[in-house]
């Protein structure tokens, strides 16, 4: 038989904890802002590269839903693509594959401005530059919620090939600058990487490509920016459900075991 002391002492226990907890789900919740999400190295290799975001994607820790490129191409208004809205690239049989895409001179050490806009069913991605000419690139295919960005820069080592993000501005909030250079022999890739984020968004910013010696070409000077969701950590209010049911269970638990040990 449980001591009536006690049974009233684990109760007392369980019972604040019902009201802690009840207390946590029914407080609201205020909207955070934009947080940058730490990235350290999952390998050997210092540092993290895309060795290290494949991993992710591999352990269900980041879901693409889209991904907005630029890269050199070759650097003209014909021939192959310098801008792209790409699919999950672990999609099968199209994975990566762009849904709209278009052609744009970058020029050498140009600044260009751009802006990446999701409304939860549309997604925007336009460059433009004052004076210049102005890309939008469309698609619809897209229409689930969305909780991170990682950002990817990437220059092929060469002679000082570098390509940069700057003053970026995510619905407002600012964001640190990325970027890669590429040096004889070694290829440099960047990732950046924000959390917090809902539908609808706007991104905005400035890239600029430039290098020494022959101009590289394709993807070999790039940047992506992956957007998609992370595996979640149940809400508070979740978790003071989950955590009030089981107080609940137990205390009946007690309950019973109680009465039938009385009886």
């Amino acid at each position: 038989m449980i001591p009536p002391d006690n049974f009233l002492s684990k109760s007392k226990t369980l019972a604040s904890l019902g009201l802690i907890t009840l207390g946590l789900s029914l407080a609201p919740q205020s909207a955070q802002a934009v947080s940058l999400i730490p990235l350290t190295s999952q390998d050997a290799t210092p540092g993290f590269d895309d060795i290290d975001f494949n991993l992710l994607l591999d352990k269900g820790d980041f879901k693409e839903l889209f991904v907005a490129e630029g890269r050199i191409g070759n650097n003209a208004t014909n021939g192959t693509q310098e801008l792209s809205i790409n699919r999950d690239v672990r999609t099968p049989i199209v994975g990566g594959q762009p849904v709209a895409q278009g052609q744009l001179s970058w020029g050498k050490d140009t600044l260009w401005d751009f802006t990446l806009a999701y409304t939860g069913s549309k997604v925007d991605f336009s460059v433009s530059r004052a004076g210049g000419p102005s890309v939008l690139l469309s698609s619809t295919e897209f229409n689930k919620p969305v909780n991170q960005i990682y950002f990817r820069t990437a220059a092929q080592g060469g002679n000082n090939n570098f390509v940069g993000l700057f003053n970026l501005s995510l619905n407002g909030n600012s964001i640190p600058d990325i970027s890669s250079l590429g040096t004889p022999g070694n290829r440099d890739v960047d990732y950046l990487a924000v959390g917090d984020i809902n539908a609808p968004f706007t991104l905005t910013g400035k890239t600029r490509f430039d290098w020494g010696g022959t101009r590289p070409n394709n993807s070999n000077l790039a940047f992506q920016i992956k957007v998609g969701s992370r595996r979640r950590v149940p809400e508070p209010s979740i978790l003071g459900a989950i955590l009030t049911t089981t107080i609940a269970g137990s205390f009946l638990g007690y309950k019973k075991k109680v009465a039938s040990q009385q009886a």
